[in-house]
């Protein structure tokens, strides 16, 4: 993937990075996913982006930014032309252009760790398909949700998003986690360690994991033999079976973590966690969990993530994928701008900006530009009756 710009403000940086800049960047980044278009449609692919890019900075859609701006086309043409997307070429072009920007700023020569993680996002409505869509427990008035299998690693305490994939409705976690490890695999790295939750803890998925690095994540409890060893008051190494006697059967190093909350998060007392500790067989429980909780910050991934996303009532599975892969171009692309042209040098590494936030600097910033150049119309609205009778003769 080639960015032109984005190469040169990331190797040339001028003094100062701009509001308007920064949009052109973010559209120079969408504008590399092909789409088709509509034969005879007379808009060109910026048209359609800047439409895109602005419902996800403001985290609104399609409908709201055409019906509120003056210079943008109406909103059929824009989802007509969503509507053309090819889910395949897309996707590919959405995993590559974060590897591009990923690899922007890391050293290729080194390992890393790769964390694994499964994302739902609620759906309402009739599916086009329901083997499209997965369960989950009730959030938002609904139990069914769109599924995404994501590939992240921790870098400088930040979450750089390595893989997007989308998860079916017959798509097993094995499948899935199959499918993003493999794109992974196309990065100029060795993975020297993948971090999981629970949702690895099925004899297929961590012979999936196994086979490209050493896995480890939290143990599910529901087996007598394992809540057994999980009832213990000091920490200590042992193993454990998964699947015995079955086709996936695994036995794994088990790391039981015993530790004291005092009164973090509002709790106190003994807390004890057990882990599956590949390739950590030489380190202590407690080093285990260290490195297990080089995950937290997914969740804050996500979260940012979020605040670029554009909603939708659409039904295609195509374009809300397609929504998806903006919001996490968009927060990786904050993400690199922040360490190459934003971060100040010091001994010991570089020291992040903490005032250029994801959602108050970069994408408010966009959005104000955009709103300029798409001729956001300001309304606000009247009581309807004005001044009573007689208070206008005080005005004069």
């Amino acid at each position: 993937m080639n960015i032109p710009q984005l190469k040169q403000v990331l190797t040339d940086p001028d003094e100062f990075i701009t509001n308007s800049q920064l949009k052109t960047l973010a559209l120079e980044v969408l504008e590399l996913i092909p789409m088709p278009g509509i034969e005879g449609l007379p808009l060109a692919s910026g048209d359609i982006m800047g439409v895109v890019l602005r419902a996800a900075v403001g985290t609104t859609s399609v409908n709201g930014v055409t019906t509120n701006t003056d210079e943008t086309p109406n909103r059929e043409p824009v989802m007509d032309w969503l509507h053309t997307l090819d889910k395949e070429p897309m996707l590919d072009a959405v995993n590559d252009i974060l590897a591009t920007m990923a690899m922007a700023v890391l050293d290729r020569d080194r390992s890393r760790t790769v964390c694994i993680d499964f994302m739902d996002n609620p759906f309402h409505g009739t599916p086009e398909s329901d083997e499209e869509i997965r369960r989950m427990a009730a959030l938002d008035g609904t139990t069914q949700c769109h599924r995404y299998c994501t590939a992240f690693m921790i870098a400088q305490g930040k979450p750089l998003t390595l893989v997007v994939e989308p998860v079916d409705g017959g798509d097993s976690r094995a499948d899935a986690v199959e499918r993003v490890l493999a794109r992974v695999e196309l990065y100029p790295f060795e993975v020297d360690q993948i971090l999981m939750d629970r949702a690895a803890y099925v004899g297929e998925v961590i012979g999936v994991l196994r086979a490209v690095a050493p896995p480890v994540f939290p143990v599910r409890t529901g087996k007598a033999s394992l809540r057994e060893k999980l009832a213990a008051t000091a920490s200590y190494m042992t193993e454990e079976t998964i699947c015995e006697g079955k086709e996936h059967e695994q036995t794994f190093p088990l790391a039981v973590n015993v530790s004291y909350q005092n009164g973090d998060r509002g709790k106190s007392g003994v807390k004890t966690t057990g882990y599956a500790a590949y390739g950590l067989e030489d380190r202590t429980p407690r080093q285990v969990a260290t490195v297990y909780n080089k995950r937290s910050q997914i969740e804050k991934s996500y979260e940012k993530f979020r605040e670029a996303r554009a909603v939708t009532t659409t039904q295609s599975t195509t374009i809300r994928l397609f929504y998806v892969g903006v919001g996490f171009l968009l927060e990786q692309l904050w993400l690199v701008v922040q360490w190459a042209v934003l971060a100040q040098p010091r001994r010991g590494g570089r020291a992040l900006p903490v005032e250029f936030t994801f959602s108050d600097a970069f994408l408010h910033g966009i959005e104000r530009v955009l709103d300029d150049e798409l001729g956001w119309k300001t309304k606000h609205r009247t009581n309807g009756f004005g001044l009573p009778v007689g208070y206008e003769h005080g005005l004069g």
